[in-house]
């Protein structure tokens, strides 16, 4: 809808060009009126027309000057004057302030319909220009190659939503068939070698053979870790022998490499999963010997045991955020000695273990608070240096990582968390008469029932149920003084449907029921 403010002095006029002409089915709406140019320049600061409909002879301010003082707030408006013939003089200056268009009073209805399509066709195609324009815009700030490379990194994090996706594979040189049949590949590299002028040219003959794997570019995901989806060559055979290829280059340039590879993917919906699936394959490495490639259709997986563990492992990540060393600790020695007890055999625990810590950390990086905490850490889930460590001695490292995310989160957002718990608050406050309950409220801060729970009876001193009952009891009291309002009408009016169960919840929390309440103030009660 295009939007439409009137500048008129006479209110008989005002109101025919409000009623006579088919406003929305010219896609256009009123959303000002004015009387003289003065209000009117304020509808306009306020509102940003697209079309100004301006009589030319007003008291205070005239249309010209209104159309002048407009043109310099919002020059893209189309200005239309309302004009007498004996204005030729004013239209004459219209013109030269660029008028959109001209009609003579008194005004008819057919003639101003003409104008107005006139120019929304104009708006219309103006419009087109100028998403071709930012089209184009945008087109050529992806042809940098960083932009590309973030927008995959969202991708693969599964960060972005459906925009960035639409926006890959309509500005980033990607077509949807470029994600029909991919792979994606992580490489990572531990102990990596300065680079002098021999190691920048080991880096480009590295990349022109990635070049020969995937049409898109290698995206670093850490320090020493990168991924690259492969679509030019996603067979097994063929990829081996590239790979084989490539092998070489990387000793030359790092101490020690691993590959993890995901299953064959055919949409850009499935590079979150890709991405999972490359991790848990590349951390499978420290099982297996000397062999550094997995593929993670080769893998003994467990989906439907780690699937089981999600619950847990997002009850940790809230113990970080809102949690202290101690519940983290009782949490994570849980899952252990669960960990140790089921698998007695040593080689599957350290798999389970690594299993677990790898969806953790996964988790984190998805969690916008938690993500530059995370990766300003220097914490390492499984490099093939950590092989030979017990897992008592895994277990706490991470610990120790889990406490300094914690304390790191807890120092920057202790304000945050304090007026977060204002909000929820002041939101009960507003809203204590609806429906409102501990799960709708947990869902809407994206906390689980039951760590929010404990959470808000720590910053508000009572639980949940408690506080809404209180607010909702006082609201009670100050309504049960209105001898107009029946029992059963407070009762509504404070969230409760039912007046025989308000009225035992009343009291329980006052001593008495509300008709007694009513009869101690000499308040006449009311029947239910």
């Amino acid at each position: 809808m295009y939007k439409v403010v009137i500048v008129e002095d006479e209110w008989l006029v005002l109101q025919g060009l409000k009623l006579t002409i088919p406003w929305e089915d010219m896609h256009c709406s009123i959303i000002g009126e004015a009387s003289d140019g003065v209000t009117g320049l304020e509808v306009i600061q306020q509102e940003q027309p697209d079309i100004l409909l301006t009589d030319i002879r007003m008291p205070a301010m005239d249309g010209i000057q209104l159309a002048e003082k407009a043109a310099l707030l919002w020059p893209k408006m189309k200005i239309v004057f309302l004009t007498g013939f004996d204005d030729f003089t004013y239209a004459q200056k219209a013109v030269k302030l660029g008028a959109a268009d001209f009609v003579l009073k008194p005004t008819n209805a057919d003639e101003l319909i003409r104008v107005i399509g006139r120019i929304t066709s104009k708006l219309d195609e103006e419009k087109q220009r100028q998403s071709l324009q930012e089209r184009m815009e945008l087109r050529y700030s992806w042809e940098h190659p960083l932009i590309l490379e973030k927008m995959l990194y969202d991708l693969l994090l599964d960060y972005a939503g459906t925009m960035e996706k639409e926006w890959l594979l309509e500005y980033g040189g990607s077509s949807s068939e470029e994600f029909c049949s991919y792979r994606v590949l992580l490489l990572q590299l531990d102990g990596l070698h300065t680079s002098g002028a021999a190691g920048e040219q080991l880096k480009q003959g590295i990349k022109e053979q990635m070049a020969v794997l995937s049409t898109l570019p290698a995206v670093r995901i850490h320090e020493n870790r990168y991924a690259l989806v492969v679509n030019r060559i996603i067979d097994r055979a063929p990829l081996t022998e590239l790979l084989d290829q490539l092998s070489p280059l990387l000793p030359i340039i790092a101490e020690s490499h691993v590959l993890g590879a995901s299953e064959p993917c055919i949409s850009i919906d499935q590079l979150p999963t890709a991405y999972q699936q490359a991790m848990s394959a590349l951390y499978q490495t420290v099982f297996v010997g000397q062999e550094r490639m997995i593929w993670f259709e080769d893998m003994d997986r467990q989906q439907d045991h780690l699937r089981a563990n999600y619950t847990r492992l997002e009850e940790l990540i809230d113990l970080v955020k809102w949690g202290n060393p101690a519940s983290i600790k009782e949490m994570t020695e849980l899952w252990y000695s669960q960990l140790i007890h089921r698998h007695t055999d040593g080689l599957e625990a350290r798999r389970r273990f690594f299993e677990y810590t790898v969806t953790l950390y996964s988790l984190l990086l998805r969690d916008s608070e938690l993500r530059g905490i995370v990766l300003d850490s220097s914490f390492t889930l499984a490099s093939a240096e950590r092989v030979e460590e017990t897992l008592d001695l895994s277990l706490k490292r991470l610990n120790t990582s889990l406490f300094e995310w914690n304390r790191k989160y807890t120092e920057q957002s202790d304000t945050q968390k304090k007026s977060g718990f204002e909000e929820i608050e002041a939101f009960i406050q507003a809203h204590y008469a609806e429906d409102i309950t501990l799960q709708s409220i947990a869902e809407r801060h994206h906390m689980s029932e039951s760590y929010f729970s404990r959470l808000f009876k720590k910053q508000v001193g009572t639980s949940f149920l408690e506080y809404i009952t209180q607010i909702r009891m006082r609201h009670a009291k100050e309504l049960l003084t209105n001898p107009r309002l029946k029992i059963y009408e407070v009762s509504v009016q404070v969230g409760y449907q039912d007046s025989r169960y308000f009225s035992q919840i009343f009291r329980k929390y006052t001593g008495e029921t509300p008709t007694e309440f009513r009869k101690r103030l000499g308040i006449e009660s009311l029947p239910l």
